[in-house]
């Protein structure tokens, strides 16, 4: 935050011992309950949001940018296979302020300003897919994949399955 004082044209200035920024009062509320902790923003469909925007962009708060980016324009949506810190998940959920996953039935939130990367089924994953004997997703070994459809070796199961992809998560 202090990279602005010194990085932008209209630097701080000291006034009777103080520094005076000249940017707004009401919007930099809103920073200072963030830097307090808070996790209430502006509405996404008010104009406080895209100010606030600006204004912790003016002020290099990065984890604040990331979050309203996030709310204005989320990367990743329902279905997408993502890689967050080494795991492969699923998004089962877009949350205001990250996104809900799921890693082998378990689900988390996750930040949205957390390193989010697309990611892929790949030969040889743990995947959950959906079992049409038991009637529900079960573990198993993404054993090949073809067009759209994944071949899943189940667990407990001597036979291989053919899955489509939308019924195949991790």
């Amino acid at each position: 935050m202090l990279t602005a004082l010194i990085k932008h044209s209209n630097p701080a200035q000291m006034v009777d011992g103080g520094y005076f920024l000249d940017r707004d009062p009401l919007v930099f509320r809103w920073i200072l309950l963030y830097l307090r902790g808070s996790n209430i923003l502006p509405l996404r469909s008010s104009t406080d949001l895209w100010l606030l925007r600006e204004e912790a962009e003016y002020f290099a708060v990065d984890g604040l940018s990331i979050r309203i980016q996030h709310i204005l324009s989320p990367s990743f949506k329902k279905k997408d296979h993502v890689m967050v810190r080494g795991t492969k998940c699923t998004i089962v959920d877009v949350a205001k302020n990250g996104y809900i996953v799921t890693r082998q039935g378990k689900q988390c939130n996750i930040s949205s300003a957390e390193n989010v990367e697309p990611t892929v089924i790949e030969q040889g994953d743990l995947v959950m897919a959906y079992f049409r004997v038991s009637g529900k997703r079960v573990n198993g070994i993404c054993m090949s994949i073809e067009d759209k459809n994944y071949t899943i070796q189940f667990a407990g199961q001597e036979t291989q399955v053919s899955c489509p992809s939308s019924g195949v998560r991790f």
